[in-house]
């Protein structure tokens, strides 16, 4: 009997004790991520000063400087007080804006790995791949500690975002493909709750410590403890089967299933199914990112999903930077500005497999964009009105922000899933290194900024129904599979179809092909399963 690989999660559990192992102990180090991402905050955290004229008249600022020229003051800092690189530096006045270069700069090394290194994965690997990352990210993160001067710094934190965006992506992909279809969305949900609660963690320590140098060291030597990653975590199976290393998937399956206790619902002979009327070296060597634009419809879904990553990212970041200003202590608002996300992703946990990815998604989109346009509207002396609005906002995109890595993840099909991920990354990241640009729209015209990232939201919401629905659905494995999604809709819509995915109504045709349903098994091999089910080149996919 063959079996694909979602057909055997159907049988040994599609999140069972030992998936759960594997989870957390991903989103722990999803989790270590967010400390690199947010760094920059507190480690070029601008300082407390007193600026004394040069020119003897006695004169003096505080925290400001004469013609904003550092080179016309004597510079002196409070103490105590942290020590950030731009303490260390004098990067503050005219010289400020090198402290958000700083984070640009780490932010565009992550697109670059996004970018070139996001399909070396469907290539040699997932775990191989994501422990070659996580050295990287240690060495690069760990030497910037030792920066001599600032443009050192810059090249090493730009080398460590390349690193960190093979983690990110790897690491999320890895954690989906060993999941069975039921359980992809919540898992994928509860993702961004270790993400936020990385934040609140990072702003303690930044809080027990008084030097940058300290505090990046700590962060990224803290990453050791994940190089153990290869004696926890399996190889995909999905991505074995890709690469017709059935025996090895297939083992891994029956290990899983052991630590589930379900290894005895497994059929007593059954193997991995192989691509059927597939000329495998073929497929292999044709996968890569001209596959996305392949065909106009490919094409279409490409090219929304890329607006949306970049919108979500942009309004993110932009709005997490405008709620950086409220609070007079930075440990304590940017804790806040993270845990407020909780409640985001309970929320998307408890509608995403309600109403399904695609209506969710747009749905997070257009409300929160809504609020943010409305900020236009009110008039200043309502602060408390104009906050509330903001923060409906933050929780609606990082709602959608969880959201969109599952439907993306579940719509690009596995040969080119890493590379798909990580072109919709090069998306976002361009929009979180416009999103301080954005926010400086608020200068010329107040509230600008949120009517912008306002519209755009609603925009990218409206066109996410354009998107196939996937909840419910195995995960595409060959381009042919995402033009079969073509002509079917989500699970409960009865269709018709000559693709790949053809929905299966339960009817007495069922007992015509022979299925048994006091058994629940299949007396025609190939040709019927449990219905719900759908047809995948005439051999069984079963799901939740």
């Amino acid at each position: 009997m063959f079996l694909r690989v979602d057909e055997v999660f159907s049988f040994i559990g599609d999140c069972g004790f030992q998936q759960v192992i594997y989870f957390i102990a991903i989103n722990i180090l999803h989790g270590w991520c967010s400390f690199h991402q947010i760094l920059t905050i507190f480690t070029g955290l601008e300082p407390s000063f007193t600026c004394f004229a040069k020119d003897g008249s006695g004169e003096k600022l505080v925290n400001h400087c004469f013609n904003n020229s550092i080179a016309s003051c004597r510079i002196a800092y409070d103490a105590p007080q942290f020590k950030s690189f731009a303490m260390e530096w004098n990067l503050i006045c005219n010289h400020k804006f090198r402290v958000a270069v700083v984070q640009s700069v780490w932010m565009g090394g992550v697109m670059t790995g996004a970018l070139l290194l996001g399909g070396v994965a469907d290539r040699i690997g997932r775990l191989k791949t994501l422990m070659m990352a996580l050295l990287g990210t240690i060495c690069f993160e760990g030497f910037s500690a030792f920066s001599q001067d600032y443009y050192m710094m810059l090249v090493l934190r730009y080398l460590g975002g390349v690193c960190m965006a093979v983690v990110i992506l790897v690491s999320f992909v890895l954690s989906q493909e060993l999941l069975g279809t039921s359980k992809r969305s919540i898992c994928g949900i509860m993702t961004g709750g270790f993400f936020a609660i990385g934040i609140g963690l990072l702003s303690g320590l930044a809080a027990s410590v008084d030097d940058w140098r300290v505090l990046t060291l700590a962060t990224s030597l803290s990453g050791i403890v994940f190089l153990i990653m290869p004696f926890i975590l399996p190889e995909s199976p999905r991505w074995l089967v890709s690469q017709g290393r059935m025996k090895e998937a297939k083992a891994i399956l029956e290990h899983i299933a052991l630590q589930n206790g379900t290894a005895d619902k497994l059929p007593s002979r059954w193997d991995m199914a192989a691509e059927k009327g597939k000329d495998k070296s073929k497929d292999k060597k044709a996968a890569g990112l001209h596959d996305l634009a392949s065909h106009p419809y490919v094409l279409m879904l490409t090219l929304i999903q890329l607006y949306s990553w970049f919108v979500n990212s942009a309004t993110y970041y932009g709005l997490t930077m405008a709620a950086g200003e409220i609070g007079s202590n930075v440990y304590t608002s940017t804790a806040l500005s993270g845990l407020v996300e909780i409640p985001a992703y309970l929320l998307a946990c408890s509608v995403v497999n309600r109403i399904g990815r695609r209506l969710t998604l747009c749905g997070f989109m257009v409300f929160g964009g809504s609020a943010c346009i409305l900020i236009q509207l009110i008039p200043p002396q309502y602060q408390s009105v104009t906050t509330s609005l903001a923060l409906c906002g933050k929780l609606s995109i990082a709602a959608s922000f969880s959201v969109i890595y599952i439907h993306s993840a579940e719509i690009f099909p596995t040969v080119i899933r890493n590379s798909g991920m990580g072109i919709v990354s090069v998306a976002a990241r361009v929009g979180g290194i416009m999103a301080p640009f954005i926010i400086m729209l608020g200068d010329y015209i107040p509230n600008l900024q949120f009517s912008f990232l306002g519209l755009m939201t609603v925009s990218a919401g409206l066109l996410n129904m354009k998107l196939p629905e996937t909840m419910g659905r195995p995960m595409p494995e060959t381009i042919d599979d995402i033009l079969a999604l073509r002509t079917t809709e989500g699970p409960g819509v009865h269709t018709s179809t000559d693709g790949k995915y053809s929905r299966l109504e339960q009817t007495e045709e069922d007992e015509e092909v022979g299925f048994d349903h006091q058994n629940g098994s299949e007396q025609q091999e190939g040709v019927r399963t449990r219905s719900p089910g759908i047809i995948f080149d005439n051999e069984p996919l079963i799901y939740k």
